[in-house]
């Protein structure tokens, strides 16, 4: 207890009783705070500093370095996220196997073709087929060194999903139909998170058919109903959707007004510009809207957990990315 106990705290491998900066007093003299353990635990050598990065192009607009680096100040944790662009998988070999590699984002164009690197997939990423989260597990009292992948996208889709489903009381999620558009890594998970909230009927739709039909045979055992549609006016036909979700980068679609005919909610992954096509259509007929940046901060809050194994410093986070986006969109 106190001053003198403080060492105790900072070596305590769990359940340490901690501080908030917050608070105004500490619960017990001497507690301090998961920040001002970390610190310590770092300058000890105790915790060694970890490259983190995002894989992927183009990249060079994402806030992502934003967020996870206020993360990492916040928690006290000595590791930096960067930017990695390339456009094939090989050029990652030397990066992931580097003993100071600590984990990564991964964007497109790699979240299938960087699988085959990978040691594991967590339950999700392998029943997605995507991954858009590497991170570094040891074993054996750190002899063994695994490379993991996860989803969390469809994580971030599900969480925005839900709240703006609330706040428009759009019609539940278990009696309503959805659309996809796009049959990408994203589109995977875009199913996948439709599927987890109960979704029962979808549709999919993508410029090149056969490759929408590829992914529906795929997901189709998650629905009763999963259906390839050939334009965006059957699919307002067929399902009249109450949730839609864009997955492919903002473009002139054309989106038929009947598309929008009941209340719903548009969420659009693509977050350049601010107002893309689908979200723009949405909020003339009064639908809730989702953009991208906030699927982007949801899901960056659950990479945050798994690599830090804390409690993600999300208002921070979110104040780093919204600084940034603010500025230049």
């Amino acid at each position: 207890m106190g001053f003198a106990g403080q060492m105790s705290r900072i070596l305590c491998p769990c359940l340490s009783p901690v501080t908030h900066p917050l608070l105004t007093t500490a619960a017990a003299p001497g507690q301090i705070s998961v920040r001002q353990i970390n610190q310590a635990r770092s300058l000890m050598g105790l915790l060694p500093p970890r490259q983190f990065y995002l894989f992927g192009t183009p990249i060079q607009h994402s806030p992502s370095p934003a967020m996870h680096n206020a993360a990492f100040a916040a928690l006290g944790l000595p590791h930096t996220y960067e930017l990695k662009e390339t456009s094939g998988v090989d050029e990652l070999r030397s990066v992931i196997a580097d003993p100071s590699f600590g984990g990564a984002s991964v964007t497109i164009p790699h979240k299938q073709t960087i699988i085959p690197l990978l040691d594991e997939l967590s339950p999700a990423a392998q029943r997605i087929g995507a991954v858009n989260t590497l991170v570094v597990a040891s074993e054996n009292n750190g002899q063994t060194r695994k490379l993991l992948g996860d989803n969390t996208d469809y994580l971030g889709i599900m969480g925005c999903l839900r709240q703006a489903q609330m706040e428009t009381r759009a019609p539940a999620f278990v009696s309503s139909s959805a659309l996809v558009i796009g049959a990408g890594g994203t589109s995977r998970a875009a199913l996948y998170a439709l599927h987890a909230l109960g979704i029962p009927k979808c549709a999919l739709y993508n410029r090149t058919p056969e490759k929408a039909q590829a992914l529906a045979n795929e997901f189709s055992s998650l629905f009763e109903s999963l259906e390839v549609v050939d334009s965006l006016e059957r699919a307002a036909e067929d399902i009249c959707p109450s949730y839609i979700v864009g997955t492919i980068p903002a473009s002139d679609l054309f989106l038929p007004e009947q598309l929008f005919a009941q209340p719903g909610v548009a969420l659009d992954m693509a977050y350049k510009p601010r107002w893309t096509p689908l979200l723009e259509a949405a909020n003339r007929r009064k639908w809730g809207v989702v953009h991208g940046v906030s699927v982007l901060i949801e899901q960056g809050i659950h990479q945050m957990e798994l690599w830090s194994n804390a409690v993600a410093p999300a208002k921070c986070m979110g104040d780093a990315v919204l600084t940034k986006y603010n500025s230049e969109f």
